[in-house]
């Protein structure tokens, strides 16, 4: 009878212990259910409910198992037959950048704007103009980015005249979107002292009227970044991280929580890092310093931690430029150049061999990750050997070197890839844009099909990220995610059928491959207990709709670690200092000095368009600016 007894106090005391046990679990801040929920994480890919604590998730699994987790505070947020998945994350852009695009009247063609044409095009300048009348006072000018000739009926870039159609009275400034040239309307050419007399500079043009040398209104190149520094005044430090602060607001309406400057500068850190640490950004920011501008600064801020929401990831190299400009290095000739062009011309570099080699050596000497701009094939060769070097030479370690775009990657170069341990981070969106260019004009049809080879990738088992790239294109998540599906053109055209990857392939792309990429898979890319609770919302579920559909899918809410950061029914998110208000506080002297300077960045040659715009608009702070922040 004792033993019994004994036996049922034990009992007792176990169920009062597993009470006790129970009454202890931590209660959710929210639990998420009502829709499909993605979690990226092949040991249970779909999942019926997510549970948040704090900035973390608590739970993921079936209703039943999450809602033991519910307590009398608990927020049920009901999905509506919405989608839940990990938060983007952000591959390849250019954060600082992606500013431009919030601030400026946007002069992008269908499906990103509305200019479809010289009149429309006129059309969006002056109704700017009118919306921001304060910021057009206070700048003294009217701003546009984003258009393309090659995207305008006329098929060819505006001029002065129909920029004086805009205003003859203001100033007015537009930059294409490869972000290589401007047009100036006669007010603008006037404040920058550029008459018949003015000689093109080295590295840039100014085009001429036919039959004379009155300036048409078009800069090319350096023409371009000179005359804005006589046209802009100096940028501010509040300014600068105002323009930091609308880039990564807009990349959040796009449903990423964690975004990426892919070429900052030692100068641009500290105002980046100022306006985190006043809690101005809404995501994460992983920024890559210039290798060839500034290695001890790189070797002193490199982290993997962030704080508040900030951290310098590594170093960038860029080795060529852009393949839709014909400057990307290529193996082989152009297919189709523009008349000008050397029958055997194949681009070039904007650094040497042997810059390649010792940056890469650098980087691996001192463990740090450095991801590289190579487009052009001969590009990718002299990064892939400058790798397999270094690799011999250095102790092996979990460095994750990135090679950024690779348009025109050659499928031996993919194994090589695979068999140095280089991660790829492709341009699929690039197939949209300016697929049809490449098929006609920059590599023909045959090798036009295996640009963003993201199929031979697969074939390896290779993981791969896909981005965007802004400001070249916009940052709009859902593009990217159909162009790395579809593979179609802007004509209709499929580039490379073989090439094309499925949904939930797409996906991991753009969630837990590119947290992968930044060392982050511990944290980000997939709903699994004790990650960051960085979730995105989408209209539907993108697994189960039609591909060709896949860009009508919108982003509907934006969580970054637990906290709702854009919500689709407010006209500008929960916290968006991209506003029109905002954006007269950020434009005023916003962009300062854009000329290029090789002796301060470290870099001779053509570089990529964002790689251009920065450092020249940076040459507009003053050095107290930078000597308080350093």
């Amino acid at each position: 009878m004792k033993l019994i007894a004994a036996c049922r106090l034990a009992t007792l005391l176990g169920l009062f212990g597993l009470a006790q046990m129970a009454s202890a679990a931590p209660f959710a801040d929210q639990i998420w259910s009502g829709g499909p929920i993605l979690t990226m994480d092949d040991t249970q890919p779909r999942v019926e409910a997510v549970a948040v604590k704090g900035q973390k998730i608590l739970a993921v699994g079936s209703i039943q198992d999450v809602e033991q987790y519910k307590g009398a505070d608990t927020q049920m947020r009901d999905l509506a037959g919405r989608t839940l998945l990990p938060g983007f994350v952000d591959a390849h852009g250019h954060a600082f950048m992606i500013g431009l695009q919030a601030i400026a009247a946007n002069l992008l063609s269908p499906p990103d704007g509305e200019v479809k044409h010289m009149a429309s095009l006129k059309a969006t300048l002056k109704a700017w103009s009118e919306e921001h009348a304060e910021t057009q006072k206070e700048v003294g000018m009217i701003l546009g980015f984003g258009y393309d000739n090659a995207q305008l009926a006329e098929q060819q870039h505006p001029t002065r005249e129909d920029l004086d159609a805009v205003s003859s009275d203001v100033p007015v400034l537009i930059i294409h979107q490869s972000g290589h040239i401007g047009v100036m309307n006669s007010k603008a050419l006037e404040a920058a002292g550029i008459t018949e007399q003015t000689a093109d500079p080295d590295g840039g043009v100014i085009r001429r009227m036919p039959g004379s040398q009155q300036p048409n209104g078009v800069l090319e190149e350096s023409a371009f970044f000179s005359a804005l520094a006589k046209q802009f005044s100096h940028m501010t430090a509040s300014q600068a991280e105002g323009l930091f602060v609308a880039g990564s607001t807009l990349l959040s309406q796009y449903g990423y929580t964690t975004g990426q400057e892919g070429r900052a500068t030692s100068t641009i850190v500290p105002f980046m890092k100022s306006a985190a640490a006043a809690g101005r950004i809404p995501i994460d920011v992983v920024a890559y310093v210039d290798v060839m501008q500034d290695r001890d600064f790189i070797a002193r801020n490199v982290s993997q931690t962030y704080i508040d929401g900030f951290r310098v990831g590594g170093a960038k190299l860029t080795i060529d430029g852009s393949p839709q400009g014909f400057t990307a290095y290529r193996d082989r000739p152009y297919y189709a150049p523009p008349e000008g062009y050397r029958a055997d011309y194949q681009g070039y570099t904007a650094v040497t061999p042997d810059q390649v080699f010792d940056a890469i050596d650098w980087a691996f000497e001192n463990d740090t990750q450095i991801i590289t701009h190579a487009n052009g094939e001969a590009a990718s060769d002299i990064l892939l050997a400058a790798i397999k070097t270094a690799k011999a030479k250095h102790p092996p370690k979990d460095r994750r070197a990135v090679l950024i775009h690779g348009q025109f990657l050659r499928k031996d170069q993919v194994a090589t890839m695979d068999r140095l341990d280089v991660f790829p981070s492709l341009f699929p969106m690039h197939t949209f844009y300016w697929g049809d260019w490449h098929r006609d004009h920059t590599v023909g049809p045959e090798d036009a099909d295996n640009i963003s080879p993201t199929g031979w990738v697969r074939e390896r088992g290779m993981k791969f990220s896909s981005h965007h790239d802004a400001p070249v294109a916009f940052p709009d998540s859902m593009r990217v995610l159909s162009a790395t599906v579809t593979r179609r053109t802007r004509s209709g055209d499929i580039l490379g059928p073989h090439q094309r990857v499925d949904v939930g392939t797409a996906l991991k792309a753009m969630t837990i491959w590119p947290a992968y990429q930044h060392f982050e898979e511990d944290q980000k890319g997939s709903l699994a207990a004790g990650k960051l609770a960085d979730f995105v919302v989408l209209s539907e579920d993108p697994t189960v709709i039609d591909p060709e559909t896949l860009h009508q899918v919108e982003v509907t809410e934006t969580v970054k670690a637990g906290k709702t950061i854009y919500r689709q029914s407010d006209e500008n998110g929960e916290t968006s200092p991209a506003s029109a208000a905002a954006a007269g506080d950020v434009l005023g002297r916003v962009l300062s000095q854009w000329q290029r300077s090789d002796e301060e960045n470290g870099v001779e040659g053509h570089r990529h368009g964002p790689d251009l715009l920065m450092p020249a608009m940076l040459q507009g702070l003053k050095s107290t600016h930078r000597d308080a922040r350093l």
